[in-house]
């Protein structure tokens, strides 16, 4: 009865928030350019019948960029053992373009159903999977009703909670005992996650804690070193040291770049949301940059002593990456919670962040712990990146103990996958 009313409810309110959202939803997924790419399928249209499409395999569920990057990485260990097809679902245009880009064989992109009842169990009979795999904390009522309704185990992998989203859900924890009693099981990044979930009402005996696959830096940083990119950076930089600033949020841009320009060296910047590129221009040039836009193509002739570089593009971080000196973790200055510091330590290059790393707690307070990361408030930025391009023994000894750090991670998506395959051959 719990249920029934919960389900009410939420399908009552869901209409006004759709009514609400998807205009401006559309829009962004213009700007982003999902029209012409599918995003008819959100709303259960495809363009070609389900007798032509993938069957029986196995569906996995990301949302956006970062999530798109973990069901990857998972769905390519998977495929080492497995050759039946695998569903690969995204939200956004630029989760969707990422898994296209990816061209991995046998997988089929898809941009997952509106949760409205109907749409779920559509798309569900039209790929039939054998299991579900929801990365992080995707999980949505009416599309846990349709794989429960056709017995379908759904797994959440790589799911992670926040102590401030625990406080939250555990204040509706009824509803989200109700949500979460569908999964199958849940594997958590961590012993911390895996006792949060408990405490908000997930059934302990699904739980699991087999590793964070975003963690797992095994085969994490890029076989080839882009020379494309390189070339970029030698003609811009001079002789200066490069100093990336990595998924920025806004303002934080200009704030970086000049603290860079100070410490004397030569400023990339990549942007967390590419379509922000008009006002990263503006505010960059209000501080006194020239900036240049990746996506603009050409190099000038005359290179300006006062240039940024800013690539504003999808899926090249970890190429960026493996060329910086130093690496400035963006949504930790001028916004809450921090970006995903992985990719740098993984490469082994000095990790500078600002003092909001709060989604990735566990993670700082573990290499924190080994000094092995340098926090700092933005009025320290500069000095700290003097630090970290000063190197020597110091900082090369904090960039191995991150690295080391993430190895209580190691073979992590090894485990999830053997985790989902008790259940997909149950």
């Amino acid at each position: 009865m719990k249920r029934f009313i919960f389900l009410l409810i939420y399908n009552l309110l869901l209409p006004v928030f759709l009514v609400i959202s998807i205009p401006g939803y559309l829009i962004k997924m213009k700007k982003r350019g999902g029209f012409g790419t599918g995003l008819s399928e959100r709303f259960g249209i495809y363009r070609k019948p389900a007798s032509q499409e993938p069957q029986g395999g196995l569906y996995v569920h990301a949302v956006s960029v970062g999530e798109t990057f973990i069901a990857l990485k998972f769905i390519r260990e998977w495929c080492k053992t497995h050759s039946e097809p695998v569903i690969l679902s995204t939200s956004t245009a630029t989760g969707h373009q990422v898994a296209r880009e990816a061209n991995l064989p046998n997988v089929r992109p898809l941009y997952s159903p509106l949760d409205v009842p109907g749409l779920p169990g559509r798309c569900l009979d039209r790929f039939r999977p054998k299991a579900v795999v929801l990365i992080e904390a995707e999980l949505w009522p009416n599309f846990a009703e349709a794989c429960h309704s056709r017995k379908i185990p759904m797994v959440m992998v790589n799911a992670r909670l926040s102590p401030r989203s625990e406080g939250r859900y555990a204040k509706v924890r009824g509803i989200t005992r109700l949500l979460f009693e569908r999964l199958t099981a849940l594997a958590a990044q961590n012993e911390n996650d895996k006792g949060r979930f408990a405490r908000i009402g997930v059934n302990p005996d699904i739980i699991t804690a087999p590793g964070s696959i975003k963690f797992d830096v095994m085969g994490d940083t890029p076989k080839d070193i882009r020379e494309d990119f390189r070339s970029i950076l030698n003609t811009l930089r001079g002789d200066k040291p490069v100093v990336l600033a990595a998924s920025t949020h806004a303002g934080e841009e200009a704030l970086i770049a000049t603290a860079i320009r100070e410490a004397g060296a030569f400023p990339l910047i990549v942007p967390r949301h590419a379509e922000r590129r008009p006002q990263v221009c503006a505010d960059l040039q209000q501080a006194g940059f020239t900036p240049l836009l990746r996506t603009a193509g050409e190099i000038p002739a005359e290179i300006p002593a006062d240039i940024c570089y800013v690539a504003d593009t999808t899926g090249e971080l970890r190429d960026w990456t493996a060329l910086a000196d130093v690496v400035i973790i963006g949504k930790s200055f001028l916004a809450k919670g921090g970006q995903n510091p992985v990719e740098a330590i993984a490469a082994r290059k000095p990790v500078i962040t600002g003092p909001d790393m709060t989604n990735f707690a566990d993670l700082v307070a573990l290499l924190k712990a080994d000094d092995a990361i340098i926090c700092c408030e933005a009025e320290q930025l500069t000095d700290k990146i003097r630090l970290a391009l000063q190197g020597g023994e110091t900082i090369q000894g904090r960039t191995e103990k991150a690295y080391n750090a993430l190895h209580v991670h190691s073979g992590a998506t090894r485990r999830t996958v053997e985790l989902v395959e008790t259940l997909y051959q149950a």
